[in-house]
């Protein structure tokens, strides 16, 4: 099964045991979602979990894309960030953020 050209994983970075010696692993994941372009996701940033501290969006795409979050995510707008094809980004929304991608 091929992977979708654009997906989004939420999950919390690190281990909730050794929450502040290292990030660069997702720890809990909350959900994954992979919307077609310019289509806002249905899933939000969950909330700050005391045990975890704050969700990330991890971003990966096939293609050279772009990605916006926010309350009213607009990926055709000018704040979004750059996702180069084959490459995780990790992006810190706030609580309740959505993002919507597009293709570079």
């Amino acid at each position: 099964m091929a992977l979708p050209a654009f997906t989004v994983t939420c999950g919390y970075a690190g281990s909730s045991a050794a929450r502040y010696a290292s990030h660069s692993l997702l720890g809990r994941l909350v959900w994954q979602e992979a919307p077609s372009t310019g289509v806002a996701s249905t899933n939000s940033a969950p909330d700050i979990n005391d045990a975890s501290g704050a969700a990330i969006f991890r971003a990966r795409a096939t293609a050279d894309s772009w990605l916006s979050y926010g309350k009213s995510a607009n990926s055709a707008g000018t704040i979004r960030v750059p996702i180069p094809a084959n490459t995780d980004v990790d992006v810190y929304p706030e609580p309740g953020d959505k993002f919507m991608w597009q293709a570079a």
